[in-house]
């Protein structure tokens, strides 16, 4: 979830041809890949969004759960296949691994520790119970090892997928190598292989792990909705999934899909899905077409033709995705405690409002997180990146490449 630059986009151009192992020089910005990041965090909002039951009607409040259903699921797997994707497309020749993890650490901690500040300043003055043992662990991104959900669901609780991120960026190097080896005409197989990967993942989960104790909604375990969906190591693969597919479009071995039947492809197989077991849901269902939807955006770019997606206003939103997602929840979350009366034994009794009321309140804290977005982004973000992610002698030798998002 990284901040991409503009630069001018050609008239025309082919479709990308065979790169050598990594990429010598600049590819195409991927401006409507920025855009759809912004898009893909709209049902992520609107999911935490209706778990909070800011509605007095229970069926208006039920129903907008109904409604959300696994958009939010989906959303994250896009995220991740991205994230694979789009690092290496932009992935440069003279880079170093040593480079590459300054990058990738001055580009996630930063925004991370100021958005986990933000979230215990709000858990403080909400009143909210502190776990010391869950928030250290959350500031340090390890808690996603952990198979507890209290270690999840406090503090800034979104940070999970950071934990996945940084030991997706760690085994980047050694990942790239080994996917730069597999010949262009074998890349298909190794993406089906990676497919078969992630649909695998909850079949070991409800096999081979403990059936109890059961989560309230799922008919599945704790410790198996961990595995499947919060653990480090079954989440990098839709990463390397995404490094694939990048692949797959640098070689030229683009299948020539576009991005309308991809995003159809979408909507069938998430529709399919609800007819499914609940793991299978999260993300084995989905992440076919998901895959085909970013590589499809992506040669669109590429190619010259563009987007929608690709338009200013799109692309602007999407920068601020990253930040906008460190910041939300909490905001959600302990916004609402903060705004919500207690009864006699000081237990917080959650404030609703009728549906007009509740429709403005999302609205509100959609904006408000869009503010605080602007301000991690321009604040922070932007200033460290231009001042430390590079080292100053590369600064010195010669100017920046201008990347898509990461």
């Amino acid at each position: 979830m990284q901040t991409p630059q503009t630069p001018s986009q050609p008239q025309s151009r082919p479709r990308p041809k065979p790169q050598p192992q990594s990429q010598s020089q600049s590819q195409p910005n991927l401006r409507s890949l920025t855009g759809l990041r912004f898009l893909g965090l709209l049902p992520v909002f609107l999911t935490h969004a209706a778990f909070e039951g800011v509605f007095s009607d229970a069926n208006v409040s039920w129903g907008f759960l109904d409604a959300m259903g696994n958009t939010g699921y989906a959303a994250v797997s896009f995220f991740f296949v991205l994230s694979g994707f789009v690092i290496t497309w932009s992935y440069r020749s003279r880079d170093t691994t040593r480079t590459f993890w300054r990058r990738r650490a001055f580009r996630v901690f930063p925004n991370h520790l100021v958005a986990y500040v933000f979230a215990l300043a709000l858990m403080l003055a909400a009143g909210t119970a502190f776990d010391a043992p869950a928030l250290i662990s959350q500031m340090f991104l390890v808690h996603a090892w952990v198979p507890d959900p209290l270690f999840i669901d406090t503090g800034n609780t979104v940070t999970w997928s950071l934990g996945v991120d940084v030991v997706f960026y760690g085994l980047f190097p050694v990942l790239l190598v080994l996917v730069n080896k597999i010949k262009p005409t074998r890349l298909w197989y190794w993406a089906g292989a990676a497919v078969l990967m992630v649909i695998a993942i909850p079949t070991v989960a409800l096999a081979l792990l403990p059936d109890t104790p059961a989560m309230s909604v799922g008919d599945v375990s704790r410790s198996q909705y961990w595995f499947t969906y919060f653990f480090p190591l079954s989440r990098t693969v839709e990463c390397v999934l995404g490094m694939l597919m990048a692949r797959i479009v640098l070689s030229g071995k683009w299948i020539g899909l576009r991005v309308l039947p991809a995003a159809a492809l979408v909507v069938v197989a998430y529709v399919v899905a609800q007819q499914l077991p609940f793991l299978y849901r999260l993300s084995a269902v989905l992440i076919v077409p998901i895959a085909l939807l970013t590589a499809s955006v992506a040669v669109a770019d590429a190619e010259g033709r563009g987007t929608p997606l690709g338009g200013k206003v799109m692309v602007r939103l999407g920068e601020l995705s990253f930040a906008f997602y460190l910041v939300h929840q909490a905001l959600l979350a302990y916004g609402h405690i903060l705004i919500s009366p207690k009864n006699a034994q000081g237990e917080v009794l959650p404030r609703t409002w009728d549906t007009p009321g509740g429709i403005a309140m999302i609205v509100l804290s959609f904006v408000v997180s869009l503010g605080l977005a602007w301000l991690l982004h321009n604040g922070v973000e932007k200033p460290v990146m231009r001042r430390w992610s590079r080292s100053r002698r590369r600064i010195t030798q010669q100017p920046p490449a201008k990347v898509p998002a990461t």
